[in-house]
């Protein structure tokens, strides 16, 4: 059972919450305020390791502070993590990390009406105003669009989306991965899920980072089949940074594939288009004829 499950059932009364000497009560709010206590602490442990230059640890404990936040769901502070994150991002030249943190920032900071919002979408703008400078140098990042699938993006996508169909093309390009062969067949067994994990864990704790951005792409097509739309766009975000973080062009690709799909399943159209765009220009930059057939068949699925 989940925090938020014991959330649920406080709130419900199944554990008698309007007793003050309520034992459980007590220790679910000793709980909440460790959790608080630990993120402040990950916010303080990784501005130390910020200052000494070890950028990724930074990050690290950053992102597990959100994590921490997220779980609590104290909004305004996972934004804040978010944005914090982005900053570190951008002051080491990552512009394309710094500019997806700081969306997922906004978005947070949309829901609660923050003052942080604007001064967000402003950094958001300066940096998608750097990239296109960038590329105006002719610092080649990605591919371009052809114009038939330009203009599959200037549709307006299928209100009436064929799920199972989806489920077979997302299949058809996770199987392109190297490490498919090796993790793809822990999908038969009984269980799959905690096989996958046990897998994750393995890889991790071996350094096999490639092999933990394969997993959590298999995990995140397995949640979405099974409807767990949100939980698949954790994996998939997850499995981007990882992809990102080792420079394999291939499964980042494959990545914003995938979440921008799971993005137009959960109806968030605007912000699917933008990462099934920057999948589809980073497939022309790595000429991936394969690749490209199957992302094109899942477009179509997915705009009709």
């Amino acid at each position: 059972m989940n925090l938020h499950s014991f959330k649920s059932m406080m709130v419900l009364g199944i554990f008698d919450s309007n007793d003050p000497e309520s034992p459980i009560k007590e220790l679910l709010e000793q709980l909440w305020e460790y959790q608080e206590a630990e993120a402040g602490l990950m916010v303080e442990i990784a501005t130390l390791q910020y200052e000494d230059g070890d950028t990724e640890d930074a990050i690290g404990f950053l992102e597990k502070a959100a994590d921490i936040y997220h779980e609590l769901e104290f909004t305004g502070q996972e934004a804040s993590i978010l944005d914090l994150i982005g900053d570190v991002y951008r002051n080491n030249d990552d512009l394309q990390n710094a500019v997806d943190h700081y969306k997922h920032s906004f978005k947070l900071c949309s829901k609660i009406d923050t003052p942080l919002k604007e001064e967000v979408s402003n950094k958001i703008k300066d940096c998608e105003d750097e990239l296109q400078l960038e590329y105006g140098k002719g610092k080649k990042v990605t591919g371009s669009l052809r114009k038939d699938e330009s203009k599959l993006f200037d549709e307006s996508y299928e209100e009436t989306i064929d799920y199972g169909e989806i489920g077979k093309k997302l299949d058809d390009i996770v199987g392109l991965l190297d490490e498919s062969a090796v993790y793809g067949t822990y999908q038969k067994l009984k269980n799959p899920m905690g096989h996958l994990k046990e897998a994750y864990q393995t890889a991790n704790d071996i350094g096999d980072e490639k092999g933990q951005a394969a997993l959590l792409l298999i995990m995140g097509d397995m949640s979405l089949k099974e409807e767990k739309t949100k939980k698949s766009l954790d994996f998939f975000m997850k499995s981007l940074k990882l992809f990102r973080k080792i420079g394999d062009d291939k499964g980042e690709a494959i990545s914003r594939l995938m979440i921008g799909t799971a993005y137009f399943l959960l109806g968030e159209t605007d912000e699917g288009s933008v990462y099934l765009r920057q999948s589809m220009e980073k497939i022309h930059y790595i000429d991936d004829k394969n690749l490209e057939k199957a992302a094109l068949a899942l477009l179509k699925s997915i705009y009709g």
